[in-house]
């Protein structure tokens, strides 16, 4: 999560334009003096985890019109509530100093997990797994005991002497530092005629491994993953399978949150929009990224640079140019490209006397041919002209 990249987009009829203002560069590098753009997605992805609520508080100058900060808010209560007026708000006590705030819902993004119970927020989660947690804890409690149980020696000693309760501990204890110690390398005891060493056979449990991996696969199913996720062993499908239902949909929580809640009406009116994207690409195989890669780049889709950066190579100065290969056209326009003719060219059809003569005539028209194709012509006033204006 801590890896999404946030853009400011605006999309009009000219199409659509990354915008580089001042909240952009807020977004992409820090979102406030103590937490870069990674460290405050980091934060929000760990408590939706653990809490399945995640808020951030939108900071503003004096006059609230720009966007000062945005901080993410660990908090130990919190109350979303609606007051008389219909205003709806945001109630909590900062982990931080352990005050009191209110803010307005609408200066709060929230992002949630399993939202289905309550009105503003998402159920937490211990209560649906609480008990395959305490069957877990149980497992290694009793793990850690048959360990440290299996590690010393078990048994009795006999005397065949009468001793008094003093004598006889004092005698086991020295039996204990000279033959039960790490000192006794040899392993071996001497013993006298007036006492007997008996050991007691203890059978050391099994571990019960499958019941132990049982319950890490409710876990593995409650959170949406799996153990190569966790341990970073995924193929190409598990990582998009992966992206698609569990980081796609936090994605979209955010775009929508930050849009709505940092945009005005006016600026949502005209097209703009905030949205945090990924490089899904950057867990597929070099086979994959080649192929892809190539099929964008041929297109004018990604700039050389992008490319590059799909392959692992840095970046190249004017790099950041799109490249498009001139080997596509129209399917209507085929014959016409192959014979290098076109409607008011040298070709049959135009009304010359002397068809083209093959060569240089027949090169010339097929070179004036693709530029008419792939070379953008505007017109004054936006409008189609006539022959005779």
């Amino acid at each position: 999560m801590a890896k999404l990249t946030p853009q400011v987009m605006r999309k009009d009829a000219s199409g659509m334009t990354i915008k580089d203002d001042y909240l952009a560069r807020l977004l992409s590098l820090r979102w406030a003096p103590e937490l870069s753009a990674y460290d405050a997605l980091y934060k929000m992805a760990a408590t939706l985890v653990r809490k399945s609520n995640a808020f951030a508080a939108v900071m503003y100058n004096e006059d609230f019109t720009k966007v000062k900060q945005i901080v993410p808010l660990t908090v130990s209560s919190f109350r979303i509530y609606e007051d008389d007026d219909g205003n709806i708000l945001f109630r909590f006590t900062w982990d931080y100093d352990g005050k009191t705030y209110v803010l307005p819902y609408q200066s709060v993004i929230h992002i949630r997990a399993r939202f289905s119970k309550k009105r503003f927020i998402g159920t937490p989660p211990d209560q649906a797994i609480q008990t395959t947690l305490e069957l877990l804890n149980a497992t290694g409690q009793a793990l850690k005991n048959t360990v440290k149980n299996s590690a010393n020696l078990k048994g009795y000693l006999k005397y065949n002497n009468f001793a008094d309760e003093d004598e006889l501990k004092k005698k086991v204890q020295e039996f204990q530092a000279a033959y039960m110690s790490a000192e006794n390398d040899g392993g071996i005891g001497g013993l006298d005629n007036t006492m007997e060493f008996h050991e007691i056979t203890q059978r050391t449990p099994n571990i019960p491994t499958i019941q132990s991996q049982y319950l890490r696969d409710n876990l593995y199913r409650y959170y949406n993953v799996n153990e190569n996720i966790l341990m970073s062993k995924f193929t190409e499908t598990e990582w998009n399978a992966f992206y698609e239902s569990v980081i796609e949909p936090i994605a979209l929580q955010l775009s929508l949150e930050f849009t709505f809640k940092l945009l005005t009406e006016r600026e949502r009116g005209f097209g703009n929009k905030i949205i945090f994207t990924s490089n899904r690409l950057q867990y597929a195989t070099l086979q994959t990224r080649a192929t892809i890669g190539s099929t964008l780049y041929d297109r004018g889709i990604i700039t050389i640079n992008e490319y590059r950066e799909l392959m692992y190579y840095e970046p190249i100065e004017d790099g950041d140019v799109r490249m498009v290969s001139l080997n596509y056209v129209k399917a209507d326009d085929q014959s016409l490209y192959q014979t290098g003719q076109a409607n008011g060219g040298a070709g049959p059809g135009s009304g010359s006397e002397e068809p083209p003569a093959a060569g240089e005539g027949q090169q010339a028209a097929t070179a004036i041919q693709i530029l008419k194709m792939f070379v953008p012509v505007t017109m004054k006033g936006g409008e189609k002209r006539n022959a005779n204006t």
